[in-house]
């Protein structure tokens, strides 16, 4: 039996995906080698994609699919929880309303998400100073600024840049990374990773292309842990479950895999925080936010 290739190009091409040999054992149809010849390429892409952000920086690489991310658990509760303006969020004349949330450009179809290990022995990457954001912030944006221009450079995929804040267009990081594969929501409602444990922090970047996911991945270090994260907590924050979340349909275990997580006592601690830090050492102090649910975290140490 013989296998009609549609023309040189297509024949050079599949010869040097799958070989000779596997051809000579297997018969397949030209849409088969087809797609099969675009899947394994998209993977490729992938790969390239990855090793290049790791190359300029990131501690971490993955990439997620958009329509999934799209359909993850913080992005179908969020405007069921009513306002909240508490630390991290932002209010003034752009900020989009609920109806315009998630509405990300029709192009793009994958996400890459980085991140950037923050250990305790280099806690001034958290620190939020005087230039705005933190030390840490300031690398993954430079980061993936070398990383994009790469990828639209040398790979010729269009990208997308988001804005840090959901309210402005951005996505939930936290639920990109876990579908990138870097790691799983922690009873600490934080992205627990197998190297680096809560210690990381992240940004993404839209692909105008459909490339092969690198996650979800099977790992679950929060299963049997004696939740010493919430336990050290200063406000109380993860000691009972938040009534609002009983009453939402599609929360799925979120925030913090139970719903014990009490977002505006942990914005207290954060008030606390800013206060702290001004009375401390002046206006322009860096403001040094509590992160003791992270260091007693033992996963990555």
């Amino acid at each position: 039996m013989a296998i009609v290739l549609a023309d040189v190009a297509d024949t050079i091409r599949i010869f040097e995906i799958f070989g000779t040999q596997v051809l000579c054992k297997n018969v397949y149809s030209m849409a088969e080698l087809k797609h099969n010849a675009r899947s394994i390429t998209l993977m490729e892409i992938g790969k390239q994609i990855i090793e290049t952000a790791i190359k300029n920086g990131a501690t971490l690489a993955g990439i997620a699919n958009v329509k999934a991310l799209n359909t993850s658990a913080s992005h179908l509760i969020y405007t069921q929880l009513g306002n909240y303006s508490g630390v991290g969020t932002i209010k003034d004349d752009d900020t989009l309303t609920a109806d315009q949330l998630f509405n990300w450009p029709e192009t793009a179809r994958s996400i890459l998400v980085i991140g950037l290990s923050h250990p305790r022995g280099l806690q001034k990457l958290d620190w939020w100073d005087g230039s705005g954001g933190t030390p840490g912030n300031r690398l993954l944006i430079d980061i993936m600024k070398h990383t994009r221009q790469q990828i639209e450079n040398n790979l010729k995929i269009n990208t997308n840049k988001l804005h840090y804040y959901v309210e402005k267009g951005g996505v939930f990081l936290k639920d990109a990374a876990v579908l990138a594969g870097l790691g799983c929501i922690g009873k600490n409602n934080m992205l627990v990773t197998r190297d680096f444990g809560p210690r990381v922090r992240l940004r993404a970047l839209f692909l105008e292309a459909e490339i092969e996911p690198t996650g979800p991945v099977r790992f679950d270090p929060c299963a049997d842990c004696k939740v010493y994260c919430r336990r050290v907590c200063p406000e109380k924050a993860m000691v009972e479950k938040v009534l609002a979340f009983e009453s939402i349909e599609d929360s799925l275990d979120l925030p913090a895999r139970d719903g014990t997580y009490d977002r505006e006592l942990c914005n207290i601690r954060m008030e606390k925080d800013i206060s702290e830090s001004k009375k401390n050492t002046g206006t322009h102090a860096p403001i040094k936010y509590c992160r003791k649910c992270e260091f007693a975290c033992p996963i990555g140490k």
